[in-house]
């Protein structure tokens, strides 16, 4: 159970400081030398099933040792109604004015029965809600007047609804001795009272700070990390406000601490994993881890819901205790699933968060520890205030997010940069593109001049010659040049609207294109032929002059295949791997030596063309034993 209970701290703030007294003496007068004496010593009576009005008990038998009584009390203060009744005598000749306390008890009522009445009840306690003119009630002091040499009987009644409380016996001052005793308190507590002043001040500064990030930034997790912080200064707020000498919400209305004990440390769980959700993006990053955590914040809202209900309701927070260090232990199971995923991400910014709440689990576990030997072993460690761990552990858990906030912003104007680096990088890009496409133009441009135009001119001057020509063979001789210059110009034509039409973007429709025109000559020409193409070619991307190169050395590569080679087999091969894309045109026909003087323009232009894509083209012939021309293009 020891290692459950530290398990669990790992989401627990507070601790239950249950008061252990080994005190001997129950009554204990300061201030006072022989004017204020102990008539009858003290004796006790425990309304069990608190079911007795007070004047029943009034006239009950006190026979209850306080040794007795005391264990009962820090046992089982939760059953039943504790009474104490002793008796005091002004021994004096003049009236004195003294101070009970009576610890730190929920509610204490005390009753002064005279020789010849009981006088009107006294009310006071650290959930009873204080009033303007309680004065010292609400602390458990009660003032007391004895007339001179008057006897009182005094009847303590003592209700303890919370786990957090201190009782080891009434005390009686005069006015001088609880000044000096609350001057006292004061000189031993100033250190806590600076640390806990210093603490909220740090909170209250983190708070502004993140919130003027979320005012300029406009992040939801800085607004999530902002009322996870304001929540948990409230709760520290509820535990030591009165240590602070202001009245602002939980002096007024104490027993909100009891009703929000356990809502103060649900919801701030809530909104760290919504803030965490949020910094590491979740959504984005971690979808399936994402979904899970959101079905936690829901069962978290649940059960803040329930449980809020359930003490204001019952006010057992026995029972709540039990349910709640259940619910948080297989919770703690969970997250740590969740915490381990995480880690084994091995990413910088996920190390600030886990590093944040690692530190908040040891100031945890460290709290819950000494707080076991405080109360349990009773060793003195010289200190009392076990809320330090936690609060220490939530400062540092807050450098740590400080610092992945700082990690995060960095990170994220290096994305900027970055981006904006890949939009110059994108511009120069389009710039090249806009050049070549002008290049192409102008391409297109000096195509139409120089092939069409120069056609053009031919088939005027063959034309003009047909007409002039009075011997009719020679005339014939001359249309059948102009028919043949015009079906030149025609595939000219149609080879530069093809090359541009936005529909033919696509290189499968440039192997298409040359498949149709090698399986017409092929064919026409009787020739045994097989065109292969990958399968996975059809997805490479071509610029557009790319494509017409391609295309046009193809073309001439067939061409020459269909006229010159006088071969009976042809394969065509395309294939494309690792970036590399290779088109291949082979026959068996009687070759040539490339070595050899070149005749016409053809190779030039497929070289040329070869070159304008930094392609490499191999030319392999041998007399009577075939050609093969391979392209090698860069994709």
């Amino acid at each position: 159970m020891r290692f459950c209970a530290t398990i669990i701290l790992l989401f627990i703030f507070p601790f239950s400081i249950i008061a252990q007294s080994d005190s001997s003496s129950p009554i204990n007068v300061n201030g006072f030398t022989n004017e204020i004496k102990i008539t009858n010593a003290a004796s006790c009576f425990i309304d069990s099933s608190a079911s007795l009005n007070d004047n029943q008990v009034l006239l009950s038998d006190f026979n209850i040792g306080y040794a007795n009584f005391l264990q009962r009390l820090n046992k089982n203060y939760f059953h039943g109604i504790f009474w104490m009744q002793f008796g005091l005598k002004n021994n004096s000749d003049t009236i004195q004015k003294l101070f009970l306390y009576c610890g730190d008890i929920n509610y204490v009522d005390v009753y002064v029965q005279s020789p010849n009445h009981v006088e009107p009840i006294m009310h006071g306690g650290s959930l009873v809600t204080k009033k303007d003119n309680a004065g010292f009630y609400n602390l458990s002091v009660f003032p007391l007047v004895i007339e001179a040499r008057q006897s009182e009987n005094i009847f303590i009644k003592l209700r303890q609804r919370t786990q957090e409380f201190d009782f080891d016996g009434i005390f009686i001052y005069n006015q001088t001795a609880l000044n000096d005793s609350l001057l006292g308190d004061f000189k031993n507590d100033r250190t806590f009272i600076f640390f806990q002043l210093l603490f909220q001040g740090f909170l209250l500064c983190q708070i502004f700070y993140v919130l003027f990030q979320w005012i300029i930034i406009k992040r939801k997790e800085y607004l999530y990390y902002c009322f996870y912080l304001i929540i948990i200064s409230i709760y520290f707020l509820s535990k030591y406000e009165s240590y602070y000498g202001i009245d602002l919400l939980f002096s007024h209305y104490p027993l909100l601490t009891v009703y929000l004990s356990k809502t103060l440390l649900i919801l701030p769980y809530f909104l760290y994993f919504r803030f965490v959700r949020s910094f590491l993006e979740m959504p984005e990053n971690y979808p399936k881890l994402n979904k899970w955590i959101i079905r936690i914040e829901k069962f978290l809202l649940l059960y803040l819901i329930l449980d809020l209900s359930f003490i204001i309701i019952t006010f057992n927070q026995k029972i709540q205790l039990e349910i709640y260090t259940i619910v948080f232990f297989l919770l703690f199971i969970t997250v740590a699933s969740f915490i381990l995923y995480l880690f084994r991400q091995k990413k910088t910014l996920i190390y600030y968060i886990l590093t944040g709440s690692l530190f908040v689990g040891i100031g945890n576990i460290l709290g819950l520890i000494f707080t076991y030997l405080d109360n349990n072993l009773h060793i003195d460690l010289g200190f009392h205030n076990m809320l330090i761990f936690s609060q220490i552990g939530i400062v540092l858990e807050i450098i740590c997010f400080t610092a992945g906030l700082s990690y995060k912003s960095k990170a994220a104007e290096e994305e900027k940069i970055k981006s904006q680096q890949n939009l110059i990088e994108q511009l120069k890009a389009n710039e090249v593109l806009q050049s070549r496409m002008q290049n192409i133009r102008n391409k297109i441009a000096q195509d139409l001049h120089d092939d069409i135009g120069s056609t053009l001119s031919s088939i005027s001057i063959l034309s003009d010659l047909a007409l002039r020509e009075k011997n009719i063979d020679q005339a014939k001789e001359a249309v059948s040049e102009i028919k043949n210059s015009s079906i030149t110009l025609m595939e000219k034509m149609d080879d530069i609207v093809w090359s541009i039409n936005p529909k033919n973007d696509s290189f499968e429709n440039l192997l298409m294109r040359i498949k149709r025109f090698a399986t017409t000559l092929f064919e026409a020409k009787e020739l045994d032929y097989s065109i292969d193409i990958d399968q996975h070619v059809g997805n490479v991307k071509l610029p557009i002059d790319y494509r017409q190169h391609i295309y046009l050395i193809l073309k001439e590569a067939i061409n020459n295949l269909v006229k010159y080679s006088q071969a009976t087999k042809a394969t065509i091969n395309v294939s494309c791997n690792n970036g590399l894309l290779q088109l291949s045109v082979t026959d068996n026909g009687k070759g040539f030596v490339p070595s050899g003087p070149i005749t016409g323009n053809g190779i030039l232009s497929m070289k040329s063309r070869a070159a304008l894509m930094n392609a490499e083209l191999i030319i392999d012939s041998e007399l009577n034993k075939g050609t093969t021309i391979l392209l090698s293009v860069r994709v």
